[in-house]
C-alpha cells in the first residue's frame, strides 16, 4: 500500500474512533481549538512510528519534511509534542475502541523497560518515585525501571496493556482485566498461583500455564504443547515492539508520558498487522 493511502487509512480509523469516544462532548473545557485536530496528531504519531521514527522530535521532523503539504497547520515542534503528550488517555481509549477484548482465547506476557544502565541508577534523576528495581526472568538480570504487560488475541493484536514499576508481581496485573476478559488466557510460569487460579475461575477466566518440573501435571501432554506453541506467539509480538518500535526504551521523563508513548507504539503495531493482511 502506498504511503499516502496508508496515512489516509490511519486517519479515517482514528477519526472514527475519536468520534465514537467523544460524541457530542468536548475534551477541552476552555481555550481555542488546536490548529491540528486530536485525530490528526494521533494519526501522524502512528504513521511516523510505522516509518521508524520513535521519539517526539523525530516524528515532528519527519512530518515537517515530508507531509506538511497534507497538514499545512502543523505547529512548532514543542507545541506538537505537548499536544501529543496531552492525548495519552485518548490514545488508550482509541486502542480499546479499535481493538476491543472480544475473543475467547488470549495470551499474556510482559517485557522490561529499563530507565538507565544499572551503574547509573544512583545518579538517575528521572522517574522519581515511579521506577523501581525488578528482576527480568527472560533476561536473567535485574533492571531499574518498569514492566509492560500485554494481552494479545490469536490474530496477534494487542487488546490490552498495563504499565507497572518493575517490582510489581505480574500476577497482580491480571486482576486489571477481571470483568473485561473471559475465556482461556495463556501465560508463562510466572503466572503460577493457586490463589490467582481461584480468582480467575470466579471471573470466568481459565488461566493456563506450564508447570515446573517438580509439579505433577494431569493435563494431556499434547494439549500442553499446543498451549505453549500458542503462547510463544506473544514473544514475537514483544520482539517486534522492542526491535521495530523501541518499546523497551523509555524515551520519557515520567510515567504519564511513557504511557502515551507506549499507546501510540501499540496502535502502530496493531495497524501494521492490518496493512500486512490487506
Amino acid at each position: 500500500m502506498a504511503a499516502e493511502l496508508r496515512l489516509i487509512a490511519i486517519y479515517l480509523a482514528v477519526s472514527d474512533a475519536c468520534r465514537r469516544i467523544v460524541g457530542n462532548g468536548r475534551l477541552r473545557r476552555r481555550g481555542f481549538a488546536p490548529a491540528l485536530t486530536d485525530a490528526e496528531v494521533i494519526t501522524l504519531e502512528i504513521f511516523a512510528e510505522m516509518q521508524g521514527h520513535h521519539c517526539d522530535s523525530a516524528i515532528w521532523r519527519h512530518v515537517d519534511a515530508h507531509w506538511r503539504h497534507f497538514f499545512p497547520t502543523l505547529p512548532s515542534r514543542s507545541v506538537f509534542t505537548k499536544h501529543g503528550a496531552n492525548l495519552s488517555v485518548l490514545k488508550h481509549m482509541v486502542q480499546r475502541d479499535l481493538y476491543p477484548i472480544a475473543d475467547d482465547i488470549h495470551v499474556t506476557d510482559g517485557f522490561p523497560i529499563s530507565v538507565c544502565k544499572n551503574c547509573r541508577v544512583p545518579r538517575c534523576k528521572i522517574f522519581k518515585g515511579e521506577a523501581a528495581w525488578g528482576y527480568c526472568a527472560s533476561k536473567q538480570e535485574y533492571c531499574f525501571g518498569f514492566h509492560g504487560h500485554l494481552v494479545t488475541n490469536l490474530r496477534d493484536e494487542i487488546v490490552a496493556f498495563a504499565l507497572t514499576p518493575a517490582n510489581v508481581d505480574e500476577r497482580l496485573v491480571v486482576r486489571n482485566w477481571f470483568g473485561t476478559l473471559t475465556g482461556l488466557m495463556i501465560g508463562d510460569k510466572g503466572f503460577i498461583s493457586k490463589v490467582l487460579d481461584e480468582e480467575c475461575d470466579d471471573h470466568a477466566i481459565d488461566l493456563q500455564t506450564p508447570l515446573r518440573r517438580n509439579m505433577p501435571d494431569p493435563r494431556p501432554q499434547e494439549a500442553v504443547h499446543r498451549l505453549m506453541r500458542v503462547r510463544r506467539r506473544i514473544e514475537t509480538t514483544i520482539g517486534q515492539l522492542a526491535e521495530f518500535y523501541g518499546a523497551e526504551k523509555p524515551g520519557a521523563r515520567d510515567a504519564f508520558h511513557l504511557v502515551g508513548r507506549l499507546a501510540r507504539k501499540i496502535l502502530a503495531y496493531n495497524m501494521s498487522l492490518a496493512f500486512k493482511e490487506s
